[in-house]
């Protein structure tokens, strides 16, 4: 089976598809979308499509065009409106992330989705870097007994201000959306109250949270703290994950465990990164045609903009939540 697609969005990271794709014979481009001509006029180039079926606009697509799936990647303000559009089409769904922001329309796009039998698939691909997926499995396999504690620290310089300027959490929903799908998956475990600070130093270009400070219990008690920020003027990152039988820390592109009564870390072998494009048409295609349920798929997806925006509810009213309960008070 061939899955053809509609391209919703075809400049910066709209492009990976239409490169990726032409080179699979299980995925077919067949038409464009873009409110600018000279990046339809790009991606011309890339697919071989023609003019007739290049669109300003997806209604006129949907209309126009014989499709099993759209591509969504446009500024993430309009990724509820046009996943939307695509399901109500009966249209299964690729989309950058976030899928949406804002839990409630998440969710009744992934019970809109159900219904028809579609299915939502979301590019969440920093977890398939190799030393995410080399901690996802060391937990996983409790290599250095289960996890207790850890933490984790962002610190660099976003120039310009992107999709999420004038956002009241801008980090969350612009990289923390990242940080919080990585840390669910490298510690295997369900988030059960979170805590959050969003503030905004006096020279950010951002309207508001571009940095965040934040707060995860997950299941088993396990405690784990974020400070991250793209507005600060130099950068570097840490990453720590405290294990009953060693340190698990990220030394730049290295990882390290410091095992108990040993004076020298050990460098640990990193599994090998996950191609993000092939990972995530694979994923895509096996969940269209044979119903298995992608690691990133819609509904998986609740959880991860379930914690960025509690953290920013959090943030607003200076309170530690219940996970679920606010899962709940969302999307019931």
């Amino acid at each position: 089976m061939t899955i053809r697609t509609i391209h919703v969005g075809v400049g910066g990271r709209g492009v990976w598809p239409l490169r990726t794709m032409p080179a699979r014979d299980d995925f077919q481009p067949v038409a464009l979308v873009d409110i600018n001509p000279e990046k339809l006029a790009t991606a011309r180039e890339m697919t071989g499509l023609g003019e007739s079926v290049c669109f300003g606009d997806i209604a006129e697509a949907l209309a126009n065009v014989e499709a099993d799936a759209v591509v969504v990647i446009t500024p993430p303000d309009f990724h509820a409106k046009h996943c939307h559009q695509a399901v109500q089409a009966g249209k299964h769904v690729l989309v950058e992330k976030p899928f949406t922001k804002d839990l409630t329309m998440a969710h009744a796009l992934v019970q809109q989705a159900e219904a028809k039998d579609l299915k939502i698939v979301v590019c969440q691909n920093k977890r398939y870097g190799g030393i995410y997926q080399t901690i996802s499995r060391l937990i996983r396999d409790r290599v250095y007994g289960a996890p207790s504690y850890g933490l984790m620290t962002t610190f660099g310089w976003r120039p310009g201000t992107h999709h999420s300027g004038l956002d009241r959490h801008s980090y969350l929903w612009e990289r923390g959306i990242h940080d919080l799908d990585t840390l669910c998956f490298m510690l295997n475990a369900e988030p059960t109250r979170i805590w959050g600070h969003s503030f905004n130093p006096s020279w950010s270009p951002y309207a508001g949270g571009a940095g965040v400070q934040a707060w995860v219990e997950f299941e088993g008690g396990i405690s784990f703290g974020m400070l991250t920020t793209f507005a600060s003027h130099g950068k570097g990152s840490t990453l720590r994950i405290e294990c009953e039988e060693g340190t698990l820390e990220q030394i730049g592109g290295d990882l390290i465990v410091h095992r108990p009564g040993v004076d020298e870390p050990e460098t640990v072998p990193l599994d090998a990164a996950l191609p993000f494009d092939k990972t995530l048409l694979d994923s895509f295609y096996s969940y269209i045609t044979e119903g298995i349920e992608s690691e990133v798929s819609g509904p998986r997806n609740l959880r991860t903009i379930g914690l960025v925006e509690g953290i920013g509810v959090a943030s607003d009213h200076g309170a530690v939540l219940d996970f679920d309960a606010f899962m709940e008070s969302r999307t019931s």
